[in-house]
């Protein structure tokens, strides 16, 4: 990996320029995106579809969806001091809740597709 120049995003050093998929429905979560993170590339947690993984949470996929996406990234961050992303789709039918989210718990970046983020709060 020598050869690879690292990255400068706003502020942020990568070692690795290398950036985890953001996989949902529980592929990219905090084990995946911590150890990507913890080798110097950008670790990526997906919430597409984390609301049914935290099903105990409450019967509301929304507010599950919140609460997981939270959730992993306080696993992630605790684990690595390296830096870890959030891909949200625009798609989602709580963009807006999960990007809020994704702040609030002091993701290093947010990753957006599946649309355009036309009204990114």
């Amino acid at each position: 990996m020598k050869n690879l120049k690292g990255l400068n995003i706003g502020g942020l050093n990568i070692e690795i320029p290398i950036i985890q998929g953001g996989m949902g429905v529980g592929v990219s979560l905090s084990g995946l995106a911590s150890a990507v993170a913890q080798e110097g590339g950008v670790g990526v947690i997906s919430p597409a579809g984390i609301g049914l993984l935290y099903k105990e949470h409450s019967n509301d996929y929304l507010k599950n969806s919140l609460y997981g996406l939270a959730s992993e990234l306080r696993k992630a961050k605790a684990k690595t001091k390296g830096v870890i992303g959030v891909n949200i789709m625009v798609a989602l039918s709580d963009y807006a809740g999960l990007v809020e989210t994704a702040i609030a718990e002091k993701a290093d970046i947010i990753f957006s597709g599946a649309g355009l983020p036309l009204d990114l709060p």
